[in-house]
């Protein structure tokens, strides 16, 4: 028995810890069977082990979400923490110690000044010198650069960390990254250097470069706050801050846009600039400049890093002196290139045009991603030549460049600089990969890796709907696409911190906007800016990361966004139906993107009614009863409201009946009792007379998997699922996507159109896990510490593999035939229950932690 995996807030030794009443975890490794924890006791002590808190040993099995309740968090401290459990046979083990850093809490604890630009598309390097007078014990680095920062220590990089820091609504929130720089420093005298660009904070518009710009938006110029915190051996302290002491110079980025790509001078690249020994003496004062708006603190979520390379599958000249770079799949990021001169090809340029598809003369297409991205490098003197954009990514496969040949090519002519490598960097969010599927169906894992490859390209600061056109945080799919992502992905904290964003960017009067932050508002459409499904992300995602992490303490700290939300889309209603929104965006048919099949009010009331059930089940759980029962009384009047209008009681069909008017009423529980059974035939038909071709779109899906599962219908997903002749997820595989497509078409070998790069249609995920592995999640109904296993034994299926990692270890099944039955395997980790089933009932088991193996039929 060990106790291990101790977090807070759901990281590993944090060093910019913010939360006032942070909440522990752990885990419990142990070779017996069945165990669980009957007690536990957490005691923490700060520097110079001080005692902060203790618990005691306190009765329960939970080992998660537990609050913090002692003495009063102290700003820039280190504290240190372990855990004792107690099996329910009596045993005590303890952890080993661990610790966790607070960050800064607020104004009155950063010591500098703000300095910055003045100018749109103006930018520059900054500097300062200082002395490391003794020893040091321990050096922590604070960094409030906006919009983004790239920070030097004495010739090096504090860290890889990109497009730091993340994304916020900059009004209300921004925030600062914290390093811990100790080994950069140096007796003696040190240097410090930033360099900043605009990212989604300043978006000021194309200037003179013709550049793709989305939308311009400004919350002001780039600013800079740093803090260093030196803390010698002796207990002194010492400070490095901004303030007038330092010097700036004019930085090698011309043009620099999150939507536009990006123009590097490589000439005014000084080297050694972040080095002690530099000659700064013709830089200049900086400038001070104001705060930002929001207040400033760190991060809950993880930082976007360079996750994955790709390298060229193919280079090919498709003009004279034009070279198409493929690099075999889609991703988001950038290009990083190496490039060999002679020596005398300073202000020479290389530029870099990237895209998803290719026209037909070979050239990147960017009419969906946006025209004119490109990245532009101007060469220095130097023989060798490194270049990677700083502060801008897009969505590509291909890039175009022109202006060097590839190493293979070099002796084309002297002069021209040669590209001796092209790797593709992807970007994204440093998260756990906390799930794994595998199958003997090859579609099935082709389909799983397009939908986690959009998952990731679209996982920075908050979910993108695409990581080029918009970058922008479309609420609907993480809400509707997040049991698929939780599967995949420990994302708790980025949820975590797009809670906060809706919470920023909630109005007055209650409306959470669709898209949050709200860097945009559309004119042309009150669905873009109000519509129910999107704006329900602030009540959804709080209750499924409950159900799937156990996590409470969103629900306590957003219950009263929530509320006001729900108050919002009541008082919105007209006999308690919702009648706005955009309905089931991007479905099948001819008239896309705005909903055909099915009605709006069907699909706005649907979600409406979904909130209520949420609502009511989250005000219980928070012992706010008198709230519960308003939401109850609602309840009952919207189900009465929307089966007068829109149930066909002869045949148990809604509306027009279509895959999503019939799923949404299923799974938000508005279908009667007694006309449930001809509602879910009526789905079925459905199904069966489209030749399982999908029909539902971006809302519609999710809740058409969900219901297709829960009412016994996986035999019917798999032949969907199956199909690669019409639009879907087959169909996107055998016409090359090697992400998912924003439109069920996108691929199309005679069209192809739409981002190439989305995620809001991967809920087949769900089934992938919860259906065919079994392995069910936030839907089981069961409590957080059980788990539901109920696989399906897929015809054309020989053998499943899946996983995913519970907050108290990983749960793993396998299934494979043999003859007439299927063997499943399952491995349940301490301190969990499983809940071992047979889709025909035959098997039934409650089981504990350790290896279980059982036999159900195959047909």
């Amino acid at each position: 028995m060990k106790v291990c995996g101790l977090r807070v807030e759901n990281r590993i030794s944090p060093i910019d810890l913010s939360a006032p009443k942070p909440v522990f975890g752990w885990r419990v490794t142990a070779a017996e069977e069945n165990w669980r924890q009957k007690e536990y006791r957490i005691r923490m002590t700060k520097e110079g082990r001080e005692t902060v808190w203790d618990t005691g040993f306190v009765e329960g099995n939970r080992m998660t979400e537990i609050p913090y309740e002692g003495l009063l968090l102290e700003p820039d401290t280190r504290y240190f923490w372990k855990v004792d459990c107690v099996s329910k046979e009596g045993e005590i083990a303890s952890s080993e110690e661990t610790w966790f850093e607070t960050g800064l809490f607020g104004p009155k604890d950063w010591k500098g000044i703000y300095i910055g630009e003045t100018k749109d598309h103006e930018y520059h390097l900054y500097r300062k010198t200082f002395e490391v007078e003794q020893k040091v014990r321990k050096a922590k680095l604070y960094v409030c650069g906006l919009g983004h920062h790239e920070f030097y220590i004495n010739g090096k990089r504090v860290s890889d960390r990109v497009l730091e820091p993340g994304w916020s609504d900059y009004r209300k929130t921004c925030f600062y990254s914290a390093y811990d720089v100790t080994d950069l420093l140096v007796p003696g005298k040190n240097a410090a250097g930033v360099k900043l660009g605009d990212g989604m904070f300043n978006v000021p518009g194309a200037a003179s470069e013709g550049r793709y710009v989305y939308y311009e938006r400004s919350y002001g110029k780039c600013k800079l706050n740093v803090q260093l915190h030196i803390t010698y051996e002796d207990g002194t302290s010492a400070f490095v801050v901004t303030d007038e002491s330092w010097k700036q110079t004019k930085s090698p980025i011309l043009y620099c846009c999150i939507y536009g790509g990006e123009l590097y001078d490589g000439r005014l690249w000084p080297e050694g600039f972040s080095t002690a020994e530099y000659d700064d003496k013709d830089w200049e004062p900086v400038t001070q400049v104001e705060p930002p708006m929001g207040r400033v603190t760190a991060s809950p979520a993880e930082p976007v890093k360079v996750m994955q390379t790709f390298e060229p599958v193919s280079v090919t000249e498709t003009a004279p002196g034009v070279y198409l770079y493929d690099l075999g799949t889609n991703f988001s990021g950038w290009a990083r290139i190496r490039i060999q001169t002679d020596g005398n090809s300073a202000g020479k340029k290389i530029v870099m045009t990237p895209g998803e598809l290719l026209d037909e003369s070979m050239r990147p297409n960017q009419k969906a991603t946006g025209h004119d991205y490109r990245w532009e490098y101007i060469l220095n003197e130097k023989e060798a030549q490194e270049f990677a954009p700083d502060f801008t990514y897009t969505g590509f496969r291909y890039v175009q460049v022109e202006g060097a040949v590839p190493e293979t090519e070099a002796e084309k002519g002297a002069g021209i600089p040669v590209l001796q490598s092209l790797t593709g960097e992807f970007l994204y969010t440093a998260v756990e990969t906390t799930g794994s599927f595998t199958c003997s169906n090859q579609l099935f894992n082709d389909i799983h890796r397009i939908v986690t490859q959009a998952i990731l390209s679209n996982m920075k600061s908050y979910f993108t709907d695409c990581p080029h056109r918009e970058k922008l945080p479309w609420l609907e799919q993480s809400h509707l696409i997040g049991p698929s992502i939780f599967y995949n992905y420990g994302v708790q904290n980025i949820y975590a911190k797009m809670e906060q964003d809706m919470a920023d960017s909630q109005r007055e009067n209650g409306l959470v906007p669709d898209i949050c932050p709200e860097y945009v508002v559309f004119g042309y459409h009150e669905g873009f800016v109000d519509s129910p499904e999107w704006g329900s992300a602030c009540i959804l995602n709080p209750w499924y990361l409950y159900k799937r992490y156990g996590t409470t303490s969103l629900l306590e700290r957003y219950y009263d966004k929530m509320e006001r939300y729900i108050r919002y889309l009541e008082s919105r209603t007209h006999h308690h139906i919702l009648h706005h929104g955009l309905g089931d965006w991007l479905d099948i048919g001819p008239c896309t993107p705005y909903s055909q099949n099915t009605a709006v009010p069907i699909v706005a009331t649907s979600i409406y009614y979904y909130d209520l059930g949420v609502m009511e089940e989250i005000s219980r759980l928070l012992g706010k009863e008198e709230e519960a029962a308003h939401y109850q009384e609602v309840r009952k009047e919207v189900f009465r409201e929307y089966n007068l209008q829109f149930l066909d009681n002869q045949t148990g069909r809604y509306g027009t009946g279509s895959q999503a008017s019939q799923a949404l009423s299923l799974m938000a529980g508005l279908v009667p009792k007694e006309y449930e059974e001809k509602a879910v035939k009526q789905l079925r038909d459905e199904v069966v007379k489209r030749n399982y071709a999908i029909t539902a779109g971006d809302i519609g899906h999710p809740f058409l998997i969900a219901a297709m599962m829960k009412y016994g219908m996986s035999d019917l997903l798999n032949e969907m699922t199956n199909i690669t002749e019409t639009p879907g997820y087959g169909y996107q595989v055998v016409n090359g996507a090697t992400t998912l497509t924003e439109e069920w078409d996108g691929p199309n070998p005679e069209r192809p159109h739409g981002s190439q790069n989305h995620l809001m249609l991967g809920s087949i995920e769900e089934w992938f896990y919860g259906g065919l592995a079994g392995l069910a999640s936030i839907r089981s109904g069961l409590p957080f510490d059980e788990v539901l296993i109920k696989p399906h034994i897929a015809k054309g299926v020989n053998f499943c593999q899946a996983s995913m990692t519970h907050p108290y270890g990983k749960v793993e099944v396998s299934w494979k035939r043999r003859g007439t039955q299927a063997e499943v395997t399952v491995t349940v980790p301490p301190n969990l229950t499983a809940h071992l089933e047979s889709e025909d009932g035959s098997v039934k088991r409650k089981v504990g932690s350790g290896v279980h193996t059982y036999l159900v039929p195959a047909k």
